[in-house]
This record gives C-alpha cells, sequence and structure tokens, in this order.
C-alpha cells in the first residue's frame, strides 16, 4: 500500500498556494492564518475526543493534515507576494518613465520565439534597486525579468551584476516575480560572475560547440538533455515540446544525477578508494553538476531525491 500520510498536507500545500496566488498579500496571509486556525482546532478535537469510530479519527487527521498544509502554503505564498505589492515598487510598474535598473542575473539568457526580426533576450534576475528618473534609489530584492533585444544579453552567465535602463512593467497574473523589465540599453557589467559559474560557462560552451556539426534542431536539443541548457534550443521545437507535454526530457531529472554518479562511483571504485572518499568525491561531483545544470528547481528535485 502507498504511504499516504503527507497526501493531505501535500494537496492543501499546493491548492493554496495555487488560491494565493490569485490574491493579494493581505487575503492570501487571512487564508494561511484561517487555514492554521482550523488546524489548531480539528487538533484540539483530536486530543479531547475518544473512544469514536476509527473513521471519524481518520477523518479528523486527514482535516488537519489539510489544514495546516493550506495554512503553511497560503502564508508562504502571501509573504512572496508582499514583494511584488510593496508601495514602493508598486509606484513604478506600469509608469510611462523609464527606470535604471541594478539587477543580478539568476539564469541563462533565453531566445524568446518571433516569426519575424532579431531574437528578443528573457533572463531572469534578481532585482536589487530601481531608480526612477528624479527620484531617489529604492533598495529592494525580488525576483523579476529583463526583455532585451541587444546581442549582449545573450552571453551573460548566472550570478553577473549589471545595470540596464528600460521600463517596468507588471508581471502575469499568477507570477510571483515583482515585475518585468523591458530594457531599452544593453546590460553595463559591473565585475565578473564567479570562478565556478565561469568555470560552468566553458563547460557549457564546449558542449555547444562539440553539437554544431549537427544540425540546427538536434544541436540545440542535446545540450538539454545532457545539462538542461536550452539556451539554444529553437523557439519553435521548444513550443512543440511544450504543446506536446515533453518539457521534461529537456528538464535536469534524477536519470542525469544517476549517471553522474555512477561513473564517479565507478572510477573511485577501480582506484580502490574507500566509502568515505567515495561519499566525499560524490559529493563535490554532485555540487559541480548542480552549478553546471544550474540550480533550478528540476535540478534541485533530482539531487534531494
Amino acid at each position: 500500500m502507498p504511504d499516504l500520510r503527507l497526501a493531505g498536507f501535500t494537496v492543501g500545500l499546493w491548492l493554496a498556494a495555487l488560491g494565493a496566488l490569485h490574491l493579494s498579500a493581505g487575503w492570501g496571509l487571512v487564508v494561511g492564518l484561517g487555514g492554521l486556525a482550523a488546524a489548531g482546532v480539528l487538533g484540539g478535537l483530536l486530543r479531547a475526543g475518544s473512544g469514536g469510530p476509527w473513521w471519524g479519527e481518520a477523518a479528523l487527521w486527514i482535516g488537519v493534515a489539510v489544514a495546516l498544509g493550506a495554512g503553511c502554503g497560503a502564508v508562504a505564498t502571501a509573504a512572496r507576494m508582499s514583494v511584488r505589492e510593496a508601495p514602493a515598487l508598486a509606484g513604478l510598474v506600469g509608469a510611462e518613465g523609464a527606470v535604471r535598473v541594478e539587477v543580478v542575473v539568476r539564469d541563462d539568457p533565453r531566445p524568446l520565439a518571433k516569426s519575424s526580426g532579431p531574437p528578443t533576450y528573457l533572463v531572469a534576475v534578481d532585482l536589487e534597486s530601481v531608480t526612477p528618473e528624479d527620484a531617489a534609489t529604492v533598495r529592494l530584492s525580488a525576483r523579476a525579468l529583463v526583455l532585451g533585444a541587444d546581442p549582449a544579453w545573450r552571453g551573460l552567465l548566472p550570478g553577473q551584476r549589471l545595470v540596464t535602463t528600460g521600463r517596468l512593467l507588471p508581471p502575469r497574473p499568477g507570477d510571483l516575480r515583482a515585475a518585468v523589465v523591458s530594457a531599452r540599453t544593453p546590460p553595463r557589467l559591473l565585475g565578473e560572475p564567479s570562478w565556478a559559474q565561469r568555470g560552468a560557462g566553458v563547460l557549457r560552451t564546449g558542449l555547444q560547440r562539440a553539437c554544431d556539426p549537427l544540425p540546427d534542431d538536434s544541436g540545440g536539443l542535446l545540450p538539454g538533455l545532457v545539462v538542461g541548457d536550452t539556451s539554444r534550443l529553437d523557439p519553435a521545437l521548444d513550443e512543440d515540446f511544450r504543446t506536446t507535454g515533453l518539457t521534461h526530457l529537456t528538464a535536469v531529472s534524477g536519470t542525469n544525477v544517476a549517471i553522474v554518479l555512477g561513473v564517479v562511483l565507478f572510477v573511485v571504485r577501480r582506484a580502490r578508494a574507500g566509502p568515505l572518499v567515495c561519499a566525499v568525491l560524490c559529493a563535490v561531483a554532485l555540487a559541480g553538476f548542480i552549478i553546471l545544470a544550474r540550480p533550478s528547481p528540476s535540478v534541485i528535485r533530482a539531487v534531494t531525491r
């Protein structure tokens, strides 16, 4: 029989988080506190009741799990939504004037599908400061997206700090990101990313270079299958993957992690290394693979399994 002890908590958590995405931060907090209060009430009934039918106690336990998960999911999502609704930032989103933003790149730039003209690059960033025209700088810590058409956006690495100018646009409904930056100027780099990110960039570039002789479709797909690098994936092919529900093929999974650790274990065991050395080298290889494949949600799930 499957172990369903956390099923109610998980269902409540995901449903509440999904609903709080479409509510304001205040209402999301109300829902979360209501769920936690309901869990407390049901837990009190469990402690007070005794000698009842087994199915009644089981229903109360399920209710406690669902209410507790709903409370945790709604409160956590409301905390993230409060960043997007901060008055200092909300007043600048959608304004006509240009702003100067300082951001840190979180992931590889990805080209957006376009029927004609030069590509537009989508860059996930951490928004650290916003400076409007003739106004004081607003310091914050929020996730955002940058839309840039300049070719300089393509070669950015995670961890790079940069400055650009553009307009702040509102995000899509149900998105945890605080804003979308429509960049009007090329990125101006501030310093360099860490040595680990530079090394990972060299390895990914080498893999892309090795795929250059392949046709465009397969040459852009192979790095995605190996390390989840879809930066050169043809936008039309990417859309086909989304339409057919096969995007999991280009996301790092437990299979990728198992192959990497299997190769490392085979080599170190052939060298007659002890269990402690094997564990240390596997941990180092796992950390390196996370940096190489990017610590996206799919990579973290694959590593923690």
